[in-house]
C-alpha cells in the first residue's frame, strides 16, 4: 500500500471540499483509506475565512463568496487565481521520520514547518525558492505567497491546509475584503507589490493547473514517501456532496454564540492579526458562555475544551489561568493554540473583557 494517495482536483466546489474533507478525516481514522494529499482549485472568486472568524454579514456580495475552512488562521484567497491543498493523516506525526529530535516532543510550529516541506520543494522545482519562516506564512524573498494551517478532530487526525497564490495574490485579497467586509470586522494587513507575490508573477509565464498541482506532487512524494496518484471514487464524490451540503446548511458561517446574556469583549493585536474574547455573564458573575474569534490555529476539541472549562468559574485572572493551563499547558495531550504567542496574552484577554 503507498505511504500517501494524491488525488488533483481541477474544479471543486468550496462545499464540496468541506465535505470531502470531513469524510476523509473519519475514513483515514478508521483506515478505510491511506492518507491522502488532496490538490485543488475551486470555481469563482471567493474569501476564506478560518474555522474560528466571527463572520454576520452575507456569504456572498458583488461577485464575491465568503467560505469558511475546517481549520483556523487568517483570512486568505480562495477560488479563481489561488490553488490549495489539504493533507489529511490519521496523526499529525504520521509520514514524518524522526531527524533531531523525538516526534512526540515537535512542537505546533514544527509541525506545520515539517508537512509545508513537500509544498516548498514543488516550488523549488518550478524556480520559485520560497521559505517557512514560521508562523503562518510562506514566502519568497520576504514576499507572502503561500499560508498554511492545521487542525486536529478529536480522534486525533489531522487536516494540514495550504492555499497557494497561483494568479490571484493577497494585494488582490485586500480589495475584495473592502468590498464584502466594509466595517473591517475580518482583520487583514494591507499588502502590495513588495509584502506579497505570486507564481505567476515570480516565473514571468502563464502557469496551468496540472503543472502547478503536479510539481507540488511530486515534492510531497519526496518528502513523504511513496504516493499513488488516482481519482476520486464515486462514493467519496457522493460523500463530499452530501457532507458538504449539510454542513452549508448547519449554520457553519454564521455559529450562534451560546448564553442569552450580553456579551462583554476584549480583543488585541496578535501574531497573525487579532484575537477576540466574547464573555457572557451569569447574575453572579460567573461565567454563562465564551467564545474565542479571530486570527489563531487551535485544534477545534481544545477550542470546545476550553469554553467549557470556563463556564460556571468566576471571570477573575485565577480562574481563566486555570482554565488556560488545563487546556493548553500540557505538551501530552496534544492542544495546541497558535497566535497568541505566550499563554499568558491568551489569559489576560479573556481575563480583562469589558
Amino acid at each position: 500500500m503507498p505511504d500517501l494517495d494524491v488525488i488533483l482536483a481541477p474544479a471543486l466546489a468550496p462545499d464540496d471540499l468541506v465535505g470531502l474533507e470531513l469524510h476523509f478525516l473519519d475514513a483515514i481514522t478508521t483506515r478505510q483509506t491511506p492518507p491522502v494529499l488532496l490538490v485543488y482549485a475551486s470555481p469563482g472568486r471567493s474569501i476564506s475565512i478560518g474555522r474560528y472568524h466571527s463572520f454576520c454579514a452575507a456569504p456572498e456580495h458583488d461577485g464575491i463568496n465568503v467560505i469558511r475552512r475546517l481549520t483556523g488562521g487568517r483570512v486568505v484567497g480562495a477560488g479563481q487565481g489561488w490553488l490549495g491543498l489539504a493533507l489529511i493523516l490519521p496523526t499529525r506525526t504520521a509520514l514524518l521520520m524522526e531527524d533531531t529530535a523525538p516526534l512526540k516532543n515537535l512542537k505546533p510550529e514544527q509541525i506545520m514547518n515539517r508537512y509545508a516541506r513537500g509544498l516548498l520543494a514543488g516550488m523549488r522545482a518550478l524556480g520559485i525558492d520560497c521559505f517557512y519562516p514560521g508562523r503562518d506564512a510562506i514566502t519568497f524573498e520576504q514576499r507572502e505567497i503561500a499560508m498554511c494551517t492545521f487542525e486536529t478532530d478529536a480522534s486525533g487526525a489531522m487536516l494540514f491546509e495550504a492555499v497557494v497564490a497561483h494568479n490571484r495574490g493577497m494585494e488582490e485579497l485586500v480589495h475584495d475584503l473592502e468590498r464584502i467586509d466594509p466595517d473591517g470586522a475580518l482583520s487583514c494587513r494591507m499588502y502590495d507589490a513588495a509584502s506579497a507575490t505570486k507564481v505567476v508573477r515570480e516565473l514571468a509565464r502563464d502557469v496551468s493547473f496540472d503543472e502547478l498541482a503536479g510539481a507540488i506532487a511530486s515534492g510531497y512524494r519526496s518528502s513523504l514517501g511513496q504516493t499513488r496518484r488516482r481519482e476520486l471514487t464515486a462514493i467519496e464524490s457522493a460523500q463530499a456532496q452530501h457532507r458538504g451540503q449539510a454542513f452549508a446548511n448547519s449554520n457553519w458561517l454564521h455559529p450562534p454564540v451560546a448564553g442569552a446574556s450580553p456579551m462583554l469583549r476584549n480583543r488585541i493585536a496578535s501574531q497573525l492579526g487579532a484575537i477576540e474574547a466574547a464573555v457572557a455573564l451569569k447574575a453572579d458573575r460567573t461565567i454563562e458562555a465564551a467564545r474565542l474569534s479571530g486570527d489563531f490555529i487551535a485544534n477545534s476539541p481544545a477550542i470546545a475544551e476550553l469554553e467549557s472549562e470556563l463556564r460556571g468559574h468566576p471571570l477573575d485572572l485565577a480562574s481563566v489561568s486555570h482554565a488556560v493551563a488545563k487546556t493548553f499547558g500540557d505538551n501530552e495531550n496534544g492542544n495546541f493554540f497558535l497566535g497568541a504567542g505566550e499563554l499568558s496574552n491568551l489569559v489576560r484577554l479573556i481575563a480583562e473583557v469589558n
